[in-house]
């Protein structure tokens, strides 16, 4: 069951994690592939569109053992629903084999510590002769060795290792506090390192109590930090300034305090379709054409609070 203080919306870890393996792609691949012999060469375009548009969360292009392959990975929050992640990321992979044609190595990474315990990384049907097979790793952070992964010091997974199983006798706050003081110790540029410094503090609120930013993070820091802006632009942004102590449900600022005089509509439009999108799959054609021809700020504004919380697409209500 989901805790009180776990439901914070799905879009701000998407972010991160986004932004994370973009700065830092070498540190995930090897987290994912130990030591096999994988050479980075580019982050791959992992847009799809068919009738609707579908993005994966990170598609990586490599050189392992002199072939060039795809190195996937959908980081998922939640259990997904209604559609479950099989049919999800299977869905994912015919496309991304259709456009590029290469061998793909799949991950779906959960991040809250009771998500994923009933995935069971692919599909394998037999019918008489026939058979389809599709198959993905399933990591699940809570049951990774969270101290040997921080003793590595890779920028690219501190803001995971909060979500990591902790040492024995360690309780989560200070654990989190540990990957704090370590993330600030790391012999990086200051822009990267508040960076980092933000995003552990926000994927720490997955597992404890949801945080005020500003107890781990000082203020000028995550002013200037770019993912702290990333966020706030996307329009997600609802309880960072204040701090997240009263949880962030509905997580979606209604005000827009910049940038919103001629594009607010328009603006409000695209993050409904991403949180429904985030929520609960892929988000039938009428629904995404209803969306759009809406003009009222009142029902945008109705519509991004319900976005946030909604579990199926009947939980809207549209009038």
């Amino acid at each position: 069951m989901e805790n009180e203080h776990t439901s914070q919306p799905a879009q701000r870890f998407d972010i991160i994690t986004k932004d994370t393996i973009e700065h830092y792609p070498e540190d995930m691949l090897q987290f994912l592939m130990g030591d096999m012999n994988v050479e980075f060469l580019e982050h791959v375009e992992s847009e799809f569109q068919t009738v609707e548009t579908r993005f994966m969360d990170s598609l990586i292009k490599v050189r392992l053992d002199d072939k060039l392959v795809l190195v996937h990975s959908e980081f998922q929050t939640s259990d997904s629903t209604p559609v479950d992640m099989v049919r999800r990321n299977v869905g994912y992979l015919g496309r991304c084999y259709e456009k590029y044609g290469l061998p793909i190595l799949s991950h779906v990474i959960y991040l809250r510590p009771d998500a994923g315990k009933n995935d069971p990384g692919g599909v394998d049907c037999q019918f008489h002769d026939y058979r389809f097979i599709i198959q993905y790793k399933v990591i699940r952070l809570i049951e990774v060795d969270g101290q040997s992964v921080l003793e590595t010091r890779q920028p690219g997974l501190m803001p995971f290792c909060p979500l990591m199983q902790p040492p024995e006798d360690t309780d989560i706050l200070e654990w989190i506090n540990k990957c704090v003081e370590t993330t600030m110790s790391l012999a990086l540029d200051t822009p990267d390192r508040d960076n980092l410094l933000l995003s552990v503090a926000i994927m720490a609120g997955l597992v404890h109590q949801p945080l005020a930013i500003t107890d781990l993070i000082p203020e000028d820091i995550m002013q200037e930090s770019s993912v702290y802006q990333s966020i706030i632009e996307t329009g997600i942004e609802k309880g960072m300034e204040k701090g997240m102590e009263k949880g962030m449900e509905k997580g979606m600022e209604k005000g827009m305090e910049k940038g919103m005089e001629k594009g607010e509509i328009k603006t409000k439009r695209e993050i409904i379709l991403k949180l429904l999108g985030q929520r609960i799959g892929d988000i039938p054609e009428t629904v995404t054409k209803k969306v759009l021809r809406i003009r009222s700020r009142v029902r945008l504004d109705s519509l991004l609070d319900q976005a946030a919380t909604a579990n199926h697409i009947d939980d809207i209500k549209w009038d």
